[in-house]
């Protein structure tokens, strides 16, 4: 695609070339951005999705380990008389 040209003022293209500069673009590539993003064609949902599908393992010992505080025991103790119970794992 050939280069276009846009005639602007010295006013108007000093301007636009500041704020480009302060946020490291060029005056072409800040104008792009203020452009409204093409809508994403439409695809399958699986397509879309397949990277975010997975499984967790709930019999699984996690990984970390939170430390106790104060704080999180005197929860566990509200919702202990509640009837909620942490899990001993």
């Amino acid at each position: 695609m050939p280069p276009y040209t846009i005639a602007l003022t010295e006013e108007v293209y000093e301007m636009l070339l500041a704020v480009a500069r302060e946020q490291g673009l060029t005056p072409a590539n800040w104008i792009a951005v203020q452009l409204p993003v093409k809508p994403l064609e439409k695809q399958p949902l699986p397509e879309g999705i397949e990277d975010l599908i997975g499984a967790i393992n709930s019999q699984a010992k996690p990984y970390h380990q939170f430390p106790k505080t104060e704080f999180g025991e005197q929860i566990t103790a509200k919702l202990a008389k509640q009837g909620l119970r942490r899990s001993q794992s």
